[in-house]
């Protein structure tokens, strides 16, 4: 019997067991993580709101389908190495240490959240966004105060601000530059920003925050020599990959500081993969290894690792980043490239705007959509899209993941980006035939390309 050692149960880890469990059925497979239970970290804004009051309500699979596939947990525990020579890892749980042999692992350790060096920042009432221990301490301070200071860019920390607004919080959000820098263009930023501030979020920009002032506990932040009291500050702005059991395992890191893995999500220690915000993904467009922590992209991936670690030899071409998400009343689509990412790997792009025809429809659809771009490489393929929408943002969107997916050519594709109606039915089609996986709480979404078996 082949014995699988998963280790972690974030998306990655647990769609990795799953997966494992069905391309060998007869398999052992373990998943070991420290949380109380595997939930999907996209939830934790839902946690803050008070929509979700349990980790159990988020689960990444029920436990029916756990025991269906015949999978078990191992929880709260904590693996302290890993002998890939004897093939044997170390786990302490309970306060007792035991070792566990396996033939094949797959590594899901997940991100940990980035600390900003602010003055101030280990205080109490300062919190991080990563665990459902981090989420309740935010509920839990936010039900004493009625304003919260949220640090970031992206769409977590914004999903953040929301729910404390949700709350009743008069909430500032404090960010360097601009909202959503990798994602979207310097203008679509400039947009949302001014819209999220008629929704009464309170936009600091130009500058961090200096200083989290107070006794033993947050009583005031300092931004640009201003004041502001608060007792709540969410640092929400970002994760780094969490390798410290790889290095201490001398597995090998990429350029970016996660783990390296191939095609196959295959480390460089034999029988052990590894997937999800710990690792380097390949970029599709640029065949490049980027360090993309999207939690479906990891889901993904540890679907390839999963069935990998029980004897397939599955493949990737690569990942497409597509995340979507719905702020303050604000529907936004980005997918591949942004100018920012596009410069990280070296691409040359160039952005245009995206306007509807109309057509027939100019009567009923005004204005199908907000705002609009379409990027391209040197030969005119699309090699990224952006769109804010009110609503129906999906019935274009769609159009759009598809001229990224098969880099289709700038001008062909505008040929035919006319009527929503008109394309809806394909949109469905197409919709359905894809290998999408959605994250429901925070409509976050990630898509891979000819996974197929090694020749």
């Amino acid at each position: 019997m082949r014995k699988i050692i998963i280790i972690g149960g974030s998306a990655a880890g647990m769609t990795a067991a799953i997966a494992a469990a069905e391309q060998d059925p007869s398999a052992e497979v373990t998943v070991i993580t420290s949380d109380r239970v595997p939930y999907r970290r996209p939830a934790v804004p839902a946690l803050i709101a008070g929509y979700i009051t349990e980790p159990s309500d988020i689960k990444v699979f029920s436990p029916e389908t756990l025991k269906r596939h015949g999978v078990k947990l191992l929880c709260p525990a904590e693996v302290t190495n890993i002998d890939s020579k004897n093939k044997n890892i170390s786990v302490k749980s309970n306060g007792k240490e035991s070792k566990l042999l396996y033939d094949s692992a797959v590594i899901a350790t997940g991100g940990l959240a980035k600390i900003p060096k602010i003055a101030g920042a280990d205080k109490k009432g300062v919190c991080t966004f990563t665990t459902y221990e981090s989420a309740a301490e935010i509920a839990e301070i936010a039900k004493n105060t009625d304003c919260a200071m949220v640090i970031g860019a992206g769409f977590i920390a914004l999903e953040i601000a929301e729910a404390l607004m949700h709350k009743g919080l008069d909430v500032y959000f404090n960010v360097r530059s601009r909202i959503l820098r990798t994602l979207l263009e310097p203008d679509v930023s400039e947009m949302l920003m001014h819209k999220f501030e008629q929704q009464g979020l309170q936009m600091l920009t130009g500058q961090a925050i200096s200083e989290i002032g107070g006794s033993d506990r947050v009583e005031y932040v300092i931004h640009k020599s201003n004041k502001l009291t608060t007792n709540l500050v969410v640092l929400g702005a970002g994760v780094n990959p969490n390798v410290a059991l790889a290095k201490k395992c001398d597995i090998e890191l990429g350029a970016s500081g996660a783990i390296r893995v191939d095609n196959q999500m295959q480390t460089s220690a034999k029988d052990i993969y590894a997937a999800g915000d710990c690792t380097e993904t390949l970029d599709l467009s640029t065949s490049k290894y980027t360090y993309s922590p999207v939690g479906s992209i990891g889901a993904l991936a540890g679907r390839i690792a999963g069935r990998n670690a029980a004897g397939a030899n599955l493949q990737t071409d690569g990942f497409l980043r597509a995340q979507a998400d719905n702020i303050l009343g604000a529907q936004i689509y980005s997918i591949g490239h942004s100018t920012t990412t596009a410069k990280n790997v070296n691409l040359q792009v160039e952005v245009h705007n995206l306007d509807a025809h109309q057509m027939g429809e100019q009567n009923r659809i005004a204005k199908p959509f907000e705002m609009g771009k379409l990027l391209t490489n040197r030969e005119d393929k699309i090699v990224g899209a952006q769109l804010i929408s009110k609503k129906h943002g999906s019935q274009f969107s769609w159009q759009l993941y598809r001229a990224v997916l098969t880099g289709e050519n700038r001008k062909d594709f505008l040929g035919r980006f006319d009527s929503t109606r008109a394309k809806m039915v394909q949109a469905l089609v197409d919709a359905k035939q894809s290998k999408v996986m959605i994250d429901n709480i925070s409509v976050d979404t990630s898509f891979t390309l000819k996974l197929s078996k090694k020749p």
